[in-house]
């Protein structure tokens, strides 16, 4: 079994996945940290050369390579979900948890960051529109109900909730690819 973590940018996915992978003794696989070992450029980069259908080809070849590793933590990009066969694949999977917090504080954690804005508008502005687009497929993506509200709670407190729905779930079955 491995947990899927999808969400918005900035809601905690690859820093409370990377702390309970640790307390598991298990992988954090991060699809944006391999969509840009596989390609060797940064996801800026290829957001400003190629556009954002090029980087979402390769963020879905990679997710849905990853889908076939057992007994992990993968944190996924935001728009991972944008695809519908992804989409579909997590709703088949028990172990896909939505991290979610309001858009007014995603907006403070990731502000001066390097991550490429999606429609060139403010950050605050942005992430407003994208969680209005977005939200119904994270919903539809964890149809197994898993659901940790970040907002109000720091690394060490998600990581224990994913942790303790780690040990809840069945292990002797894999990923539903």
């Amino acid at each position: 079994m491995s947990l899927w973590l999808v969400g918005a940018r900035g809601a905690g996915k690859t820093s409370a996945g990377a702390r309970a992978a640790a307390l598991l003794g298990v992988e954090l696989r991060d699809t944006d940290a391999e969509i840009e070992r596989a390609s060797g450029r940064r996801i800026r980069a290829i957001f400003a050369t190629e556009g954002e259908a090029a980087f979402r080809a390769l963020e879905r070849e990679i997710v849905l390579g990853v889908l076939l590793r057992p007994e992990c933590i993968v944190a996924t990009g935001g728009g991972a979900v944008l695809d519908p066969e992804v989409r579909a694949r997590l709703a088949r999977h028990p172990g896909t948890v939505w991290l979610s917090a309001p858009p007014a504080l995603l907006a403070a954690r990731i502000r001066g960051s390097d991550r490429p804005s999606l429609t060139g508008a403010p950050i605050d502005e942005e992430l407003l529109h994208v969680a209005a687009l977005r939200a119904p497929l994270y919903a539809e993506a964890c149809r197994a109900g898993h659901v940790v509200d970040t907002a109000a709670l720091g690394t060490e407190e998600v990581a224990a909730a994913l942790v303790e729905l780690w040990r809840t779930l069945p292990h002797e079955v894999g990923p539903r690819a």
